[in-house]
């Protein structure tokens, strides 16, 4: 009998695919048995390269940060932009409270007012059903904290479920809770369009603040300069898009790395980057006084348990590293990591242009293409660094023209 395609062995999948046999090897050596059983049709791993923020100092506690991400410069932009922020006295981070995930019911065709009053009347149910559906979450103190109907459009309609699911992430706790209380909208099955969580969590908002002395920006003249180019991403969509993906650069590296959805959390801040009705950067700064200061506000939906995070063992080592105690605990570090990662893509512009350090780590990335080996990458970045312009043709004469000195 044939095998499906998702019956099959990794092994027997990239049998199947027209690959060298070299390249065959090499996913093979690959593979992991845990990560087997998180995806379908599984073949093998992509690596991706985990470097450490060290010592970023947030609400009078250092922490180091593992980042996972395949973009040259991003983690030594992060660690630099955390030592601009000590000089001002660290990182602070406020969240809400609590913060709760929200999940959705979705109505068509429906009377605001006729739903408002169903939902007002049925309190005590609908919070009785939701510790049924899942009273392990419960037991940890979290749970149904609030259910109300908003009304989207003149015919539409969403009960807003808010839920506690404390130290996980909580997606599959929220879409549970929603898939049982449907049962209690059976009167309206025919307007129901859908159930299921948000990942516009405006119940998980942090919101990050650091100062900075002026001086270590490169003065008054610099820091101003950061303040106009943050001013330009409040009103241009095309500087702030950019700027918030520089943002994400060091929010998504850090979420990975502990094996959390980093979509959702991109998702969610690029929808509060539009709340105000146009996109706009996630981060501001102004000067006050000898300090420029910078805020950072936006929602992460992460957790420290269950899903991806308790089946891999590297987001569990990851979050060792950072000695996180909490879900909370953890958003405030990634938003950290988002406020140091923007504050140092902006000083290197207002310095003078964001290419001369990004240069040097993209030329080790070439050095190592062109078959440069460990010993000869930082001579020969110090080459390519002196040249006006680089190929990779003009790489290899540099490489072959070090071994000759050699």
């Amino acid at each position: 009998m044939i095998k499906k395609y998702y019956e099959m062995t990794p092994d027997e999948r990239l049998a199947s695919l027209n690959l060298l046999e070299q390249d065959k090897q090499y996913l093979h050596n690959h593979q992991d048995s845990i990560h087997e059983q998180l995806v379908e049709n599984y073949i093998s791993d992509l690596n991706v390269p985990i470097g450490i923020l060290k010592d970023i100092q947030l609400n009078g506690k250092s922490y180091n940060v593992p980042m996972a991400i395949e973009e040259p410069s991003v983690i030594a932009a992060a660690n630099y932009g955390a030592k601009l922020l000590k000089t001002g006295g660290g990182i602070k981070a406020t969240l809400s409270s609590p913060t709760v995930m929200i999940g959705q019911i979705m109505f068509k065709n429906i009377d605001f007012e006729e739903i408002n009053i169903f939902v007002k009347s049925n309190q005590v149910q609908l919070f009785k059903t939701a510790q049924m559906a899942k009273p392990s979450i419960y037991k940890r103190g979290g749970g149904l904290k609030s259910v109300h109907a908003r009304q989207v459009s003149k015919k539409q309609v969403s009960i807003d479920f808010m839920i506690d699911t404390k130290d996980a992430m909580g997606a599959n706790i929220v879409n549970t809770i929603l898939e049982a209380e449907l049962v209690l909208f059976n009167m309206y099955e025919s307007n129901i369009v859908g159930a299921i969580l948000s990942n516009y969590a405006t119940a998980q908002v942090v919101t990050i603040t650091g100062s900075v002395a002026i001086p270590a920006v490169g003065g008054k003249q610099a820091a101003q300069k950061i303040v106009e180019l943050s001013e330009f991403g409040q009103n241009d969509c095309y500087r702030a898009t950019t700027e918030n993906k520089g943002t994400f650069n060091g929010i998504s590296a850090v979420v990975l790395a502990t094996g959390n959805d980093w979509r959702a959390v991109e998702a969610g801040g690029h929808a509060y980057a539009s709340r105000h009705g146009k996109y706009q950067s996630l981060t501001s700064w102004h000067i006050d006084g000898n300090l420029l200061v910078g805020t950072l506000k936006l929602p992460i939906s992460v957790g420290i348990v269950g899903g991806a995070i308790s089946a891999m063992p590297q987001s569990q080592i990851n979050l060792a590293i950072c000695n996180i105690d909490s879900a909370d605990e953890l958003r405030s570090v990634i938003g950290a990591v988002g406020l140091a990662q923007n504050l140092a893509a902006l000083k290197a512009i207002a310095n003078g242009g964001i290419q001369r350090g990004h240069m040097r780590m993209q030329y080790r990335a070439l050095a190592l293409q062109i078959g440069a080996n460990k010993n000869e990458i930082p001579e020969l970045v110090s080459k390519l660094v002196a040249e006006a312009y680089v190929d990779e043709s003009i790489a290899k004469m540099k490489l072959m023209e070090l071994r000759n000195e050699t």
